[in-house]
């Protein structure tokens, strides 16, 4: 008996999904189409193989309930005998259909040794990171000849994994369920074929005849979800973690000049294995910042890095000494502790050699995504109006071709699920590919320029009427005063002048 016999799939993308050649298939899209079941009896389609072994996983056991609840009632029409011990099906040829979970790399672990022609996993897109899907490839081995190996995933956009799952699947195969040839997410230049099928809710008329409203409650979702959920938009919403964030918004026309006045600045998050990024800022009048333009890449030495940067700045009319500062990660100025007494530079010394000084980089995230979030706010709602209005972003990437790959950086970011307040940090891939390198990069130059809230009148007051006379101190005392200050100062005490040590000396009651 077949998966067919148990159940039959709807014409359309549940049979594309279900008689695709690929070897790894995505089916993903809006709520509602139908890809729980495709998943769940696409598993059944070689049990009539004796070493048959499938293999169903969400990323908690608890979320495999209502799948294991169909199986229950359908699976003993193929002769299948369920172990609740195991949480696995056994049918009458010896094939196999197990039921697990796996939500980290390390529950990943416990199926070491494990082999299973098909591994299917629903709600992909909850699963933070790609290497989990990666490591769960390689479980994926046919015990036979005749078996048929097979990846399958249903995934909607949104959650943990929207950024790995957008570029390996959606950025690189049509939407159809077309199988495209591909090469291996590693340096090994080995082939594979991928597929992609969007699901639609109209696709499911089983669901749409059962419960016809559960399109109008879609639509009363917040935008970012209904465009997720409903429309099934891998673009809608960037990553969440940088929710305002729009490519009509902030990524602007190359300019043809950069103007003199303007404040030059760079930032550097280093990498050999992992990719560098170099941004160079422009900062005009009224404190906006541009990203100018950007130089990346992988496997370069720190000479090589700061030479391309020189002939980028060269390129864009910008001379040497108009860079002010660059702020960089603190893995520059780390020293190996096998060669800290041979003399052997950190990364800042070599760019220091080359006209490139780099100064350290607030690399506080918490406080770096907020003040990253405030240079990209375009909306404000303003106390005295009922709706918000549009304002310019304070910060804008100029849309050169290294730049448009910062920008796919910055969009995809994801708010981290165990600390929602921070970005998800993630690496990139053996090919350089799926970083936050580059988020991290412009993090360092916006936090290096901080737009600081206004405080409120009441706050203001409360500050100055709880210390007055520390303000005073401080004005006076905690930092290097002009000669008019100076001078005021001893109008104000009657000291003479040549009484130095009292300038320098803090008095005792606010020494600390």
């Amino acid at each position: 008996m077949t998966d067919e016999q148990v159940w039959h799939p709807h014409p359309g993308p549940q049979t594309v999904f279900l008689q695709s050649a690929a070897y790894e298939v995505l089916y993903g899209g809006q709520a509602g189409g139908g890809k729980s079941d495709a998943l769940l009896y696409g598993g059944l389609r070689q049990i009539e193989h004796p070493q048959y072994k499938a293999l169903i996983l969400r990323r908690t056991f608890p979320e495999l309930r209502e799948l294991i609840d169909r199986s229950l009632a359908t699976f003993p029409l193929a002769g299948g005998v369920w172990n609740e011990r195991d949480h696995r099906w056994v049918f009458p040829t010896g094939a196999s259909y197990q039921f697990g979970y796996c939500g980290t790399y390390a529950e990943a672990l416990q199926y070491q040794g494990q082999q299973y022609t098909w591994i299917g996993y629903d709600e992909l897109g909850q699963l933070a990171e790609e290497r989990v899907w990666l490591y769960l490839m390689s479980r994926n081995r046919a015990a036979a000849p005749g078996l048929v190996r097979m990846m399958r995933a249903s995934a909607n956009p949104g959650g943990p994994g929207h950024a790995w799952i957008k570029r390996r699947f959606i950025a690189r195969c049509p939407n159809d369920g077309r199988a495209v040839e591909v090469e291996a997410d590693n340096n090994r230049k080995v082939k594979t074929t991928r597929a992609f099928v969007k699901a639609t809710l109209r696709d499911n008329p089983t669901l749409m005849s059962a419960d016809p409203d559960y399109e109008t409650r879609l639509a009363l979702l917040p935008e970012l979800e209904y465009r997720w959920l409903a429309l099934g938009d891998w673009d809608a919403g960037a990553g969440l973690g940088l929710e305002e964030l729009q490519r009509d918004k902030h990524l602007i026309p190359v300019l043809e000049r950069v103007p003199s006045h303007w404040t030059i600045f760079g930032a550097f998050d280093w990498g050999y294995e992992h990719p560098f990024a170099f941004g160079i800022f422009g900062v005009d009048g009224s404190g906006f910042v541009m990203l100018l333009d950007t130089v990346g890449g992988r496997h370069l030495q720190p000479p090589e890095i700061a030479m391309r940067v020189l002939d980028r700045l060269e390129a864009l009319g910008i001379a040497r000494g108009r860079l002010r500062y660059t702020a960089a990660g603190h893995d520059c100025w780390i020293t190996d502790h096998k060669t800290r007494y041979e003399n052997v530079p950190t990364i800042a010394e070599e760019f220091a050699k080359l006209g490139i000084p780099l100064r350290r980089a607030n690399i506080a995230r918490i406080s770096g995504v907020q003040n990253f979030r405030r240079y990209i706010r375009w909306k404000e709602r303003f106390a005295l109006e009922a709706k918000e209005r549009e304002i310019p972003p304070r910060f804008t990437i100029c849309n050169t071709p290294a730049n448009r790959r910062v920008y796919e950086c910055l969009e995809t970011r994801i708010s981290d699920p165990d600390d929602p307040e921070d970005i998800l940090k993630t690496d990139a891939n053996e090919r350089g590919e799926g970083g936050d390198d580059a988020y991290d990069m412009v993090r360092y130059g916006l936090a290096s320029r901080p737009i600081v809230p206004a405080l409120q009148p009441a706050a203001q007051t409360k500050e100055v009427d709880h210390a007055p006379h520390f303000d005073f101190q401080r004005r006076k005392f905690d930092r290097v005063s002009p000669r008019a200050e100076l001078e005021s100062y001893f109008a104000d005490t009657g000291r003479p002048k040549n009484a130095a040590p009292v300038v320098h000396r803090l008095p005792s009651r606010t020494r600390r």
